[in-house]
């Protein structure tokens, strides 16, 4: 099944001044990707739902192919991703959001519930400005001000070395594959600039909990704290979502456990089809 080659094609659309590069692999139902404040970077994931739907990636405005200058509005970003979708005649989709990603998805969610069948959330931090801790200042508001001093590209880069650490000790940047940490790289300035945008607290409880899509929610076990219960918060804030953690997934879990979550984009698709 994985060797027939399956149709892709790519683009840009033209949303609010910014043109948005994405490109699409597979046929059928479409499942939307929104990469974190990072990079797009999915391995090997949308190929594998690429087998049995229609997988769109795209870069976010300001980062990658989509070149603007980079905003610290996660409201926006929902606006261009529901734009989108309708550029791309992809109305009822099924939305994959990870880290920063999986806010952005919910938002959407919340603001157009009638035309997204579903979410995967990969490890969203929700609400974690909330819940400030020593290892957050460290990581983000330093960077932060970092950004602020000496440009926002050295705060990207501070943050990103920080964001990808794990509880082993290590870091799961310096193993990723290279040309996401090239793409991360790039990206720094975007990152340095997004990190002020908080982590979802534009959204409140009321919002999502009128969620009514079914919602999947996964965190890594070799995480940092923040990151998990975030996830867990998101889980717990939309009704019926189900959370569970990812044995050895870190923040990079879309590479690392690429099959248990293409397996679970692929049930919650078989479920819309059910409920719809």
């Amino acid at each position: 099944m994985r060797n027939v080659p399956q149709p892709r094609r790519s683009g840009t659309t033209t949303i609010d001044g910014c043109d948005i590069a994405w490109s699409e692999i597979g046929r059928g139902r479409p499942v939307l990707f929104i990469h974190g404040t990072a990079a797009s970077g999915w391995g090997d994931l949308a190929e594998r739902v690429g087998e049995s739907c229609r997988a769109i990636q795209y870069d976010r405005r300001g980062f990658g192919d989509s070149k603007y200058p980079p905003v610290d509005n996660l409201s926006q970003h929902a606006r261009d991703a529901a734009t989108l979708l309708d550029a791309v005649e992809a109305r009822d989709a099924l939305v994959v959001g990870w880290s920063i990603g999986g806010i952005i998805a919910a938002e959407l969610a919340s603001r157009n519930p009638s035309r997204i069948r579903g979410m995967v959330l990969l490890e969203p931090p929700l609400w974690a400005k909330k819940h400030p801790t020593p290892n957050l200042f460290n990581g983000v508001v330093l960077s932060i001000i970092l950004g602020l001093v000496a440009g926002p590209t050295l705060g990207g880069r501070r943050f990103s070395r920080w964001v990808f650490r794990d509880l082993s000790g290590g870091n799961s940047l310096d193993t990723a594959e290279r040309s996401f940490r090239e793409r991360v790289d790039a990206n720094a300035a975007a990152i340095g600039v997004e990190i002020r945008a908080g982590t979802g607290e534009h959204l409140g409880l009321a919002e999502l909990s009128a969620i009514s899509t079914p919602t999947m929610v996964f965190a890594g076990d070799r995480s940092q704290r923040f990151l998990a219960d975030g996830a867990r918060r998101m889980a717990t804030a939309i009704p019926g979502a189900r959370f569970a953690v990812l044995p050895g997934a870190s923040h990079l879990l879309q590479f690392e456990r690429s099959g248990d979550i293409a397996a679970a984009i692929l049930q919650m698709d078989n479920l819309s089809k059910i409920l719809t």
